[in-house]
């Protein structure tokens, strides 16, 4: 397989709406939830019209910090330079769910019943999807892709998360573990961010815990039924490089099957490994000749 040649930028986005690339065909729905809204895109391969009795992949894409629904899909962005990769069909080709319930807001709750319950089975019936499904995300979205892939361990056939951001530690646990913690790593303005913006977002440790991906690994007591990949860059400017390596550590004890990729120098732009590409691929191959696809 040739090399996927990338160069991209730290995805977190400005605050300015997007422009959707008119490269690629999509499609806009949304679903009303108390006091928020779950918005989702549906991208369509090159192939899509063109080869009618086709069925491809399902690719379920979550957004980084700053991002939105319609992140895969904006101008110049990563759908638009992955297109002629689909073209040729060294990377999928997929179809591609872009779901969103804010530029920093995780999938839970009554949003992550409807993406499950509602948003993936209405994807599955409307358009051409065949039975594999992956998850990738980057920065939160590798957040969102590992807790909800943990919660929801059928849905997906293989997990790719790059720089995932989640450290270990809550707002809920004793100040002295806080306080140790930010002594052994640092009391930086991401860290911050998750203690507020991420983890502070669940009423208690208890719901904390049933979504931190260190907790659900901890807690594990049967081998994953899906195949993982975790990707990570030893100079993250965000903290990340061992709050990543440390989940990779407790999937080690914990005996889980998984790639781990350390991507020496590299900060925060993990995502443009054309690696992480060639896995995800080569996982939707893997399963349409196994015929062992999960994702229902």
């Amino acid at each position: 397989m040739k090399a996927l040649l990338l160069t991209l930028p730290l995805l977190l986005l400005a605050g300015c709406t997007m422009e959707l690339s008119e490269k690629i065909n999509s499609d806009y729905e949304a679903v009303e939830l108390p006091k928020q809204q779950l918005e989702y895109r549906v991208y369509l391969p090159p192939q899509y019209e063109s080869q009618p009795n086709r069925q491809f992949p399902l690719l379920v894409y979550f957004h980084g910090g700053g991002g939105s629904h319609r992140t895969w899909g904006a101008k110049g962005g990563l759908g638009e330079r992955m297109l002629p990769k689909m073209e040729t069909e060294e990377f999928g080709p997929f179809i591609v769910l872009a779901p969103s319930v804010g530029r920093f807001d995780v999938i839970a709750g009554e949003a992550e019943r409807v993406l499950f319950d509602e948003v993936i089975p209405t994807v599955r019936r409307d358009y051409r999807v065949n039975d594999t499904s992956v998850a990738f995300g980057h920065s939160m979205g590798g957040l969102s892709a590992m807790m909800l892939s943990l919660r929801h361990p059928q849905a997906f056939d293989a997990v790719a998360a790059a720089s995932p951001f989640a450290y270990d530690v809550s707002p809920f646990e004793p100040e002295e573990r806080i306080a140790a913690f930010e002594q052994q790593y640092g009391d930086s303005f991401y860290l911050a961010r998750w203690q507020s913006g991420v983890a502070g977002k669940f009423g208690d440790m208890e719901q904390f815990a049933a979504y931190s991906p260190f907790e659900q690994v901890r807690r594990l007591d049967r081998k994953l039924p899906f195949q993982l990949f975790i990707t990570t860059g030893t100079e993250d400017q965000m903290g990340l490089y061992p709050q990543n390596r440390l989940l990779h550590e407790e999937l080690v004890r914990k005996g889980i099957e998984h790639e781990f990729l350390v991507q020496e120098g590299v900060a925060h732009t993990t995502i443009a490994e054309p690696k992480l590409y060639e896995w995800m691929n080569a996982q939707a191959d893997r399963i349409r000749v196994s015929g062992s696809a999960g994702g229902n």
